[in-house]
């Protein structure tokens, strides 16, 4: 299903929306995407907002749903409810670091309930096997550890269950995002994975594509995801160098896509999708400015107008 190595786009809650998946799709062809994270409980509870972030675009780009939770019982009913919806696999969030999740016993706590994690892989893996023919793929993204790295102990774990990728991503719970991914960890559990059948994706830090196939030799990882470095980029899975104007542009497409796919929806959320495209412009800061008032795609262009005949005038 998937070809190795692997070059992905990372999920990112309150990112990776379909308006955003489909915008990179487009432009630059990622290997894989992921759904933002969505709570199995929710779902269960037939939210309309929630089954609303597992819509997706027509696309050959292998797509998976990212689910998270702590109850083995919720994740089978959910993937029983998505194995033919098109999706290439499920994906168990297992290291988000967010305080409220955690809370709530999903996403990076599960990293101090190994037993239930395993009991979370095999029950999507039992949904799958009794709800569809079709091969869908198991897996998950983690952490190295909780307040230190424990990669070799961790991913042990897992791996008794033989998810078919483990991503990971090279910090702690504790350092959510700061400091340095320790790549050394991931290649910890390159080695423990040898021999298996399990991949191993990794994350954290990547900038760009010549960095990715530099960490993809170095470290011997079956795949990368790219994150943070495509907020603003969705070039970046090609070879493509954006201009101004090209940015601009994908601003706006991106507000027109918002309003199609949720017409309803809070169009003050794009703000911070306003900010990472613009962020390298000449004269950003007056630009970002004006763009953290507009609460329409008419005051888009408005404010993009006017910011591309000032700049014309300037030089």
């Amino acid at each position: 299903m998937l070809k190795y190595p692997v070059i992905g786009l990372s999920p990112m809650d309150g990112v990776t929306d379909i308006v955003f998946r489909r915008i990179v799709d487009e432009c630059s062809y990622p290997d894989v995407l992921y759904t933002e994270f969505v709570p199995v409980d929710g779902i269960i509870l037939e939210r309309p907002r929630l089954l609303k972030m597992l819509e997706f675009h027509k696309t050959k780009t292998p797509v998976f749903a990212q689910l998270f939770g702590n109850d083995p019982d919720n994740f089978y009913q959910v993937t029983k409810m998505l194995v033919n919806k098109g999706y290439a696999g499920i994906d168990i969030n297992m290291g988000c670091p967010d305080e409220h999740v955690f809370k709530k016993g999903g996403g990076a706590a599960l990293i101090l309930k190994p037993e239930v994690a395993k009991k979370i892989i095999l029950a999507v893996r039992k949904s799958i096997a009794d709800n569809t023919d079709k091969k869908l793929m198991v897996t998950l993204k983690t952490r190295t550890g909780y307040d230190k790295a424990d990669t070799y102990n961790w991913i042990s774990h897992l791996l008794e269950v033989s998810p078919d990728i483990i991503t990971i991503h090279g910090r702690t719970f504790f350092q959510k995002y700061s400091g340095l991914a320790d790549w050394e960890e991931i290649r910890t559990a390159v080695k423990l994975a040898k021999n298996t059948k399990t991949k191993i994706f990794g994350n954290g830090d990547i900038k760009n594509m010549e960095m990715a196939k530099k960490i993809i030799k170095d470290y011997g990882v079956d795949g990368v995801l790219i994150g943070r470095a495509s907020l603003g980029n969705p070039w970046i899975f090609g070879s493509h160098v954006s201009t101004q104007e090209e940015k601009l542009k994908m601003m706006i497409r991106h507000c027109e896509l918002y309003n199609k796919y949720f017409p309803e929806g809070n169009f003050k959320s794009l703000r911070k999708h306003f900010i990472w495209y613009v962020k390298s412009l000449p004269s950003s800061s007056y630009l970002k400015n004006d763009l953290m008032k507009a609460n329409n795609v008419d005051d888009v262009k408005k404010i993009v107008d006017l910011y591309t005949s000032f700049e014309k005038n300037s030089t």
